[in-house]
């Protein structure tokens, strides 16, 4: 499969990258955070709107793996989809839904070296991922693209190729 599609090779990279930026937030907000249990932080993280912050994240992470474990034909223009909004969430020219999340991983970066370490790995393995089209038009499908398998997947429905 990853020879035919040598992206999802570098998806997965990805994933793994971004799940140590977490496990690096998560570690430097312990020390802000009263201690808890694993599975009732995860609770917190997850419902707890104290936490709602981190769902950028930890979402795009799901939705990778999940396009990673159902999405056999994924195509270079959605990995690049999938790049281009990591790149953005990580760097700061997310969307205004993500900015909460900015707001707090910029305060991390600037207090925790391991956060930064993350961060500057997790840029390095997005730049393994295709480009994005230069044409707006191709670049914008890709998005959509994406975006509609991270709806399919969200919602529940089974998951089919985006139109």
């Amino acid at each position: 499969m990853s020879s035919d599609h040598p992206w999802l090779r570098s998806l997965r990279e990805t994933s793994a990258a971004l799940q140590a930026v977490l496990a690096a937030v998560l570690e430097a907000e312990s020390h802000f955070a009263p201690p808890a249990p694993p599975l009732e932080r995860l609770r917190q993280i997850t419902h707890d709107a104290e936490w709602a912050w981190l769902q950028p994240l930890y979402r795009l992470i799901a939705d990778i793996d999940h396009a990673l474990a159902y999405a056999s034909d994924l195509p270079a223009s959605e990995a690049a989809a999938i790049g281009a909004h990591a790149r953005e969430l990580l760097t700061g020219s997310a969307a205004p839904v993500e900015q909460e999340f900015l707001g707090h991983y910029r305060s991390l970066m600037q207090s925790d070296p391991a956060v930064v370490m993350a961060h500057a790995a997790a840029l390095r393995t997005l730049q393994q991922l295709p480009p994005e089209a230069v044409d707006q038009s191709e670049r914008l499908h890709a998005r959509h693209q994406w975006n509609e398998r991270r709806r399919f997947h969200r919602t529940g429905q089974p998951d089919q190729k985006p139109s």
